[in-house]
């Protein structure tokens, strides 16, 4: 029997509401990109978990594109999130 394994680590970061942190110059592009990325990711997770969709859009970010084999297919796949909210940005 044959086992094949891959562990991807994605720091994603710096994402966060812009117009609440202010955030300007590279670190905003970059928060953006994180963000894009973020939603990205989702619409695959999205894609993937409906029965009736049978296009899965991987290629609409670099990250997506690159943890295709790791959460598309019968991965097993484990999302962990660190999220840390400051009574300021809270909603």
């Amino acid at each position: 029997k044959v086992v094949r394994s891959r562990v991807n680590l994605v720091d994603l970061a710096g994402s966060e509401r812009l117009k609440k942190t202010e955030t300007v110059g590279e670190l905003r592009s970059e928060s953006m990109y994180i963000n894009r990325s973020l939603s990205y990711l989702e619409q695959v997770v999205v894609a993937l978990a409906s029965k009736s969709r049978s296009h899965t859009p991987y290629r609409q970010s670099k990250l997506t594109h690159l943890l295709k084999d790791s959460i598309g297919g019968n991965a097993k796949t484990l999302f962990i999130a660190n999220i840390y909210g400051e009574q300021a940005h809270l909603e």
